[in-house]
């Protein structure tokens, strides 16, 4: 379980991991004293923290800012506010900001000084959230929405061979057939998450379809060959070997 603190106190921030500490739960924390940090490291890993402390006013950009600018990035891919990570948990010393969190779908909210047996209730109820949501997204089969000419259908992420990138459309490479729609490369790696790499700025793959590989080319189990760049190839290498021992 990943947790971030975006806080612009640093003792703030040092009180909340100390708590988060105390629950005894296995867990990453990672601190942000400012909202453009966090926006980044996000942007940077392709990856949402599950649970997110956030104060309502972080350098920069306001917490409020920081919970719209993730929920728009939900919507952008199609995904539910309800019941998509990260849970959102606001603290503050001021409760008038109380309406206004939960309408950015805030999970709870924190009042300071921090209580320790009223965090340890709140912080209870979001690692039972967290571990629901991801046990039910275990269970189904992961889609995107793709909207293709006057069409909009669901895709399974497992039947995706890989995805290239044309002008400002991509095409999504299935066994039987290919998908052309306005989208970016980008946001589908963000979305497609694990499992998938970005071999090439026009090419996504699918690793459970890569055949074979070499210092220039990737060959799928389709039969297409697709060009790796030379500056993503350890990586590659690396994340490939990775990949098949774990699904060994």
């Amino acid at each position: 379980m990943n947790i971030a603190i975006c806080d612009d106190e640093c003792h703030m921030r040092s009180r909340i991991r100390s708590l988060v500490q105390k629950q005894g739960m296995h867990c990453q924390v990672s601190e942000f004293s400012t909202g453009q940090a966090l926006l980044k490291a996000i942007d940077e890993t392709g990856e949402s923290p599950d649970i997110l402390f956030l104060g309502i006013s972080t350098n920069g950009i306001d917490g409020m800012s920081i919970a719209r600018k993730l929920r728009i990035r939900l919507r952008e891919r199609q995904e539910p506010v309800w019941g998509s990570l990260p849970l959102l948990i606001f603290v503050t010393g001021d409760p008038k900001y109380m309406l206004e969190a939960f309408e950015v779908s805030a999970f709870q909210f924190l009042v300071k000084p921090l209580e320790e047996p009223i965090f340890h209730k709140v912080f209870t109820q979001a690692a039972q959230e967290y571990y629901s949501l991801t046990s039910q997204r275990q269970k189904r089969p992961k889609e995107i929405l793709v909207r293709s000419q006057s069409t909009t259908r669901n895709v399974q992420v497992d039947d995706i061979f890989y995805v290239e990138s044309s002008n400002r459309k991509v095409i999504l490479c299935l066994e039987q057939e290919k998908l052309e729609y306005y989208d970016k490369i980008s946001d589908l790696e963000h979305a497609l998450g694990q499992g998938f790499f970005r071999i090439h700025k026009g090419f996504l793959v699918n690793m459970t379809y890569v055949e074979q590989y070499s210092r220039t080319e990737v060959r799928m189990k389709n039969g297409d060959v697709l060009l790796i760049s030379k500056y993503k190839y350890q990586e590659f290498a690396k994340a490939y070997l990775k990949y098949i021992s774990e699904e060994a």
